[in-house]
């Protein structure tokens, strides 16, 4: 049998033979070596007590997931997660943003009375959260037995849980080897498989005890480091409701658009460009892969988790009084999608993006000098910057009507849309049918100038940075 990453059998045998019957052979390796090399006879029929621990190892794999969940502190860490975030994910506005690429928003400010907020929080906290977090337990035990290893996450889970039964078991076993140090100190233990003679050298029991303590302690640690793992993995791994940082989000988001947008062609010359044109891709893709195997991962679960934790959500506002408005808020709000909604706030192409910047550029650049330029340059920056305009209108018309058609939109109606959806106040209104009515001379009439006005151009350049802004906040 082929052991491939994505083997669910491999995972299985890994748990069960490094983290629960290694220890077990370990011990009794050492107690073989022990009295072999004390008494000359190894004692290699304790080896029939392993045959009796099958069954009680088998039997601790079986609860493995419940002992994970509980004892390694999984539980508690969703449950305080969520009780600790539970505004910012069943009842807060969420905004997502990733530099400077404007993210559309959800209209989601709830305005709740006192009386229905505490009755709403109570419900959360008496109801919801411990639902979600049995959902959770149901979802580990699963994953637990069935899992692909497709990604990063899943591949140290298993690391983790391996380590985590490890240390456990070889702790217990230490602690118990402690205790019979201290015993054997006062009485020797004889039985049909296995004979322990009393330590009468208190050097030697001081050694022992000190040998074990000290693993003991190694034990000990080494499990309160996988147990904080393991609550840190799970939730990237299941389909759970769990609040994560949007930063921790913009990171990840961030390590494939800036592998994407590496300026490869500033290294190179073009030469050298095409001679390497194989190995450049090849290392994009094999730098890109991972951290989109993880983003698609993560999207998947967070969809999935969402969906799951909605049905029980449903159930909590029935029950509660308060307008099916707001319940239409919240439910908008906790279905938000930040991975679509920031790819769909791309509202510029890079292409468009860089002609924009180098037109921006350059009409900064003329209004520095305004009265010095001729009037074919200040004619030239009122239309180039005539054009960034309509061209931000327009694509920002597309972000927040999809079904928003170009052709059948010109630059009056364009502004009439924005106003009234407060993208434009009433002075910026004016402004523009100005702009608009010299902008209609200038094309109509060629050859003829107008005096545009360094002021009106500098308003203009404040206006696209403003409904930029509007649309990022």
């Amino acid at each position: 049998m082929s052991f491939r990453t994505n083997s669910r059998l491999w995972p299985l045998l890994l748990r069960i033979l490094f983290g629960l019957i290694l220890p077990f052979l370990i011990e009794l390796s050492v107690y073989i070596i022990y009295t072999g090399l004390r008494t000359g006879d190894f004692q290699y029929s304790t080896l029939l007590i392993f045959v009796f621990l099958i069954v009680p190892i088998l039997f601790l794999y079986l609860i493995a997931p419940k002992l994970i969940f509980y004892l390694g502190r999984v539980k508690l860490s969703i449950s305080q997660n969520l009780n600790k975030n539970f505004e910012n994910i069943f009842i807060k506005p969420r905004s997502f943003s990733l530099k400077e690429k404007a993210v559309p928003l959800t209209d989601m400010e709830l305005k709740l009375s006192k009386k229905d907020r505490g009755i709403l929080e109570k419900k959360i906290k008496a109801k919801l959260i411990p639902d979600l977090v049995s959902e959770a337990r149901k979802q580990y035990d699963q994953n637990f037995i069935d899992r692909c290893h497709t990604t990063r996450n899943e591949r140290l889970l298993t690391y983790n849980e391996t380590l985590y039964l490890f240390s456990v078991v070889t702790s217990g076993l230490l602690l118990i080897n402690l205790i019979l140090v201290i015993y054997l100190s006062f009485k020797s233990i004889k039985l049909d498989f296995i004979e322990l003679d009393q330590i009468t050298n208190n050097v030697n029991v001081t050694i022992f005890a000190l040998i074990f303590s000290i693993l003991f302690i190694f034990g000990v640690f080494l499990t309160l480091s996988s147990t904080r793992n393991l609550c840190k993995i799970i939730p990237r791994v299941l389909p759970i409701i769990f609040y994560e940082p949007e930063v921790e989000r913009e990171k990840r988001l961030l390590q494939i658009l800036a592998i994407a947008d590496f300026p490869i062609s500033n290294l190179f010359v073009r030469r050298t460009q095409r001679e390497l044109s194989g190995v450049i891709e090849e290392a994009k893709k094999q730098l890109i892969l991972p951290n989109l195997i993880e983003t698609i991962s993560w999207y998947h679960r967070d969809e999935m988790a969402k969906s799951i934790a909605w049905k029980m959500y449903k159930e909590i506002l029935e029950e509660t009084q308060l307008s099916n408005e707001t319940k239409e808020r919240i439910e908008k709000h906790f279905k938000f999608d930040p991975l679509a909604g920031l790819i769909s706030s791309k509202i510029l192409t890079s292409e468009e993006e860089q002609a924009i910047k180098a037109d921006i550029d350059y009409v900064k650049e003329k209004i520095d000098e305004w009265n010095k330029i001729r009037s074919e340059e200040q004619t030239l920056s009122f239309l180039l910057i005539y054009r960034t305009l309509e061209t931000i209108f327009r694509k920002t018309l597309e972000d927040i009507t999809p079904e928003f058609q170009q052709e059948d939109v010109n630059f009056l109606k364009l502004i009439d849309i924005l106003e009234e959806n407060k993208l434009l106040d009433k002075d910026e209104v004016n402004m523009l049918h100005e702009v608009r009515f010299k902008r209609n001379v200038l094309f109509h009439s060629p050859g003829k100038t107008l005096d545009i006005g360094k002021s009106t151009m500098e308003k203009l350049l404040s206006l696209i940075n403003k409904i930029i802004e509007r649309i990022s906040s």
